[in-house]
């Protein structure tokens, strides 16, 4: 029973959490957040947030005063926004999130929060990709057992991984932030998320 409420307690806490982040990115600009129809994650624990917003003056920014090392990221991001607005900020804070060499190795990730239209309810998906290149993949012959992946769409995720295979997967810079964020939820639907590589090319 003792479980029991603890666990609607924790709930309610997150839902409280991502309320309190939602308002707060509402209160900078009216914040239109991705929309889906699954929800991935809807508990966390140990987490701080940011957010990437256009601003008054038409430039896309970052507010990132709140992250803390060592706890989950979680991304509050327009969803009109193109990759390429928003990519060398995930490029940044994915460098310093998985940042090798530091006395502290942080063991967190970084999520995007969504909402469930749906189930009426908010959710984030986990970025399986620790680095963001900026630019064409290079050429080089895949190893065995190792293939290219162009993403322009949540159709391209669909039905297309082979789970014996690894991906080194390109996402076109052109798709709308709400297109990158169900095709992160198409890769955990599949269960696919660690058959890509760690270094994802937008371009």
């Amino acid at each position: 029973m003792v479980k029991k409420i603890f666990m609607i307690m924790k709930t309610k806490l997150f839902t409280l959490i991502f309320g309190a982040i939602l308002f707060a990115s509402c209160q900078q600009k009216e914040m239109k957040i991705s929309r889906s129809d699954f929800s991935v994650v809807t508990e966390m624990t140990d987490f701080s947030p940011a957010y990437i917003i256009k601003n008054e003056e038409g430039k896309v920014e970052i507010k990132k005063n709140s992250l803390i090392g060592n706890t989950h990221w979680v991304l509050s991001v327009d969803r009109d926004l193109t990759l390429n607005e928003v990519a060398p900020f995930l490029q940044e804070l994915t460098a310093k999130k998985h940042k090798k060499g530091g006395m502290h190795e942080d063991t967190k990730d970084i999520y995007m929060v969504y909402s469930d239209t749906v189930h009426k309810q908010n959710a984030c998906v986990k970025m399986p990709f620790k680095s963001f290149a900026l630019g064409e993949q290079p050429v080089y012959e895949l190893g065995e057992g190792v293939q290219s992946l162009l993403l322009k769409s949540v159709a391209d995720a669909k039905n297309t991984f082979d789970k014996t295979q690894t991906y080194l997967v390109r996402i076109d810079k052109n798709i709308s932030v709400e297109t990158f964020v169900n095709i992160l939820i198409e890769l955990e639907k599949q269960n696919v998320s660690e058959n890509v590589n760690s270094e994802v090319y937008v371009n």
